[in-house]
C-alpha cells in the first residue's frame, strides 16, 4: 500500500511538472560560448592559393523567446569577435561577425530537462578590417541549424546549444566583383560555416 502511494505521488509530481513545462513561458537568456570559424574561400582559384578562414574565437549575446511543448520561438543577437588568416592576406586581420536570427525550436520532451532541435534564418553581418580606415563589410541573409538541451530550474534556465551559422558570401558582396572578373577568379562565392557551441543562463517570466 505504502509503495503504491509513493508511486502514485511520484507520477503526480512528474505529471504536474510536465504540465507546467507544456505551458508556454517567456525566457530571456544570456549567451557565452565559442565560435569555430569556417573557411572563407571567396577568393579561391585553381591557379592561385588565396584561401582564408575565420579563426576560433569567443561568442556572446542574448536570446529571448516563448517556449512550450512541442514548439518554441526565439530571437537571438550574438556577436563573434574573430579574425581572418590565410594566403589571401599577408597578416591576421580583425573580423567581426554579428548574427541577428529568428529560430523555431522543436522540443523533444516536456519537463524540466528538455532536449531540442532548432533551425532559423536571419541577418548575418561581417566586417573585415584591412587597415585602420579601410574595411570590407556587408550583411547577408543566412540560416542556422543545430540542437541542444534546456534545464528549467524553477524560474531559472540553463541551456546548451550547438549551431551552425551558414552564410554565402561573394566578391560582389564586398564591392570587389569587378576586380574578381578582371583577374579571372572562377569561384566568386563561398558558403561559410561558423559553428557555435554555447551555454546560456537566464530567467523565465
Amino acid at each position: 500500500m505504502k509503495k503504491s502511494f509513493f508511486i502514485c505521488a511520484a507520477a503526480l509530481l512528474f505529471s504536474s511538472a510536465a504540465t507546467r513545462e507544456a505551458r508556454a513561458d517567456n525566457e530571456l537568456t544570456f549567451v557565452l560560448g565559442a565560435g569555430f570559424g569556417g573557411d572563407f574561400n571567396v577568393l579561391t582559384d585553381p591557379n592561385l592559393d588565396l584561401t582564408a578562414a575565420f579563426q576560433n574565437s569567443p561568442i556572446y549575446g542574448i536570446r529571448v523567446g516563448k517556449y512550450g511543448f512541442p514548439f518554441g520561438f526565439e530571437g537571438s543577437l550574438t556577436f563573434n569577435p574573430s579574425s581572418v588568416v590565410g594566403a589571401a592576406f599577408n597578416q591576421e586581420l580583425a573580423a567581426n561577425l554579428l548574427y541577428a536570427e529568428a529560430n523555431v525550436l522543436f522540443i523533444v520532451l516536456p519537463g524540466p530537462i528538455s532536449p531540442f532541435v532548432t533551425g532559423g534564418i536571419g541577418l548575418h553581418y561581417v566586417d573585415i578590417n584591412l587597415a585602420d580606415f579601410l574595411s570590407l563589410s556587408n550583411a547577408k541573409f543566412g540560416w542556422n541549424f543545430g540542437g541542444g538541451i534546456k534545464f528549467n530550474i524553477s524560474r531559472l534556465v540553463l541551456r546548451f546549444d550547438v549551431r551552425d551559422h551558414v552564410t554565402t558570401f561573394g566578391l560582389d558582396d564586398f564591392g570587389l566583383g569587378t576586380i574578381g572578373n578582371l583577374i579571372g577568379l572562377t569561384n566568386p562565392e563561398a558558403r561559410v560555416h561558423n559553428v557555435e557551441a554555447s551555454v546560456s543562463v537566464g530567467i523565465r517570466f
